[in-house]
């Protein structure tokens, strides 16, 4: 018998396949709001999931304690928490505008200038 937990794990990991194929076949609005809802730093799957990472490092911290776990396990998962977290900080800035177009009634426009390609500008931290 599969362990519940070992269930559980596949069905997310097929459910975010399915997200994953979903939206790539998304057009902007719908693009936009399944963005949206995934980079939530709090409540959606990138805040879940660092809370999951989080717990994680709480749980083997407690094993590397008792010598189950080596201390590396427990530190390289608390770095990735931390990470996860930043990058949550980094896409909450563009939270609005994934739920602005979200929100337009239509993404067609009649101004010339509206439809030109626009260059597209990255903008990072450097570390």
């Amino acid at each position: 018998m599969t362990p519940p937990a070992t269930t559980l794990t596949d069905s997310i990991t097929h459910q975010l396949d399915q997200l994953s194929a979903h939206l790539s076949q998304a057009g902007p609005q719908q693009a936009a709001q399944i963005l949206q809802q995934v980079l939530d730093a709090e409540n959606g799957i990138l805040g879940r999931l660092t809370a999951l990472v989080g717990t994680g490092t709480y749980v083997t911290k407690h094993h590397a304690q008792s010598g189950v776990f080596p201390a590396e396990m427990w530190l390289a998962l608390g770095r990735t928490a931390n990470t996860l977290h930043d990058l949550g900080l980094d896409l909450d800035e563009h939270q609005e505008v994934f739920e602005e177009i979200a929100s337009r009634r239509s993404l067609t426009t009649s101004s010339p200038a509206a439809t030109q390609a626009t260059a597209l500008v990255a903008r990072g931290r450097h570390r």
